[in-house]
């Protein structure tokens, strides 16, 4: 049976030309893929249409609320859940995703892409309380059990003819 748990963050993004900007987000943690967390950044558009269309319509794009207007997911990381973890008390990460504790309440969580980096500061206290949710869900050292490898494999080879 899949289980899902999603946690709102206000955060803050630094990017590599050194702009600041409030920027909506959520974290995914899916008991399908229990190795895995989701960040996903959210497009906000003030006007309260998804797609940024006059005509006000969706664009078929999967979306939430946040209160502050429509939203569709723009860009979504994936990275290990043990990362995440890792990263509250200690700086971790290798390549393009690294963590760590930053001040006595937040979180910084460093993207890069290319010659690109985004710094992202989040409070600790959204993600702790996503993590406990995420591990009541599958907890440490059990996520191979939740694991269903035969349709993993059978999404590869459907993406694979199509």
């Amino acid at each position: 049976m899949l289980a899902t748990h999603e946690q709102p963050l206000k955060t803050h993004v630094v990017t590599s030309d050194t702009r600041m900007a409030g920027v909506p987000a959520v974290l995914r943690y899916r008991s399908d893929d229990p190795f895995a967390v989701r960040l996903a950044f959210l497009d906000v558009d003030p006007d309260g249409d998804p797609d940024g269309d006059p005509d006000g319509g969706a664009d078929g794009e999967e979306g939430a609320a946040d209160g502050t207007g429509a939203v569709t997911d723009a860009i979504e990381w994936v990275f290990a859940r043990d990362l995440l973890t890792d990263g509250l008390h200690t700086p971790t990460g290798e390549g393009d995703v690294h963590v760590w504790p930053f001040g006595p309440s937040d979180l910084m969580i460093e993207l890069r892409s290319g010659a690109s980096t985004a710094l992202v500061i989040t409070p600790q206290a959204a993600v702790r309380m996503f993590l406990c949710h995420a591990y009541a869900i599958v907890p440490a050292g059990s996520e191979p059990r939740h694991l269903d490898l035969d349709r993993a494999l059978a999404r590869l080879v459907d993406h694979g003819q199509g």
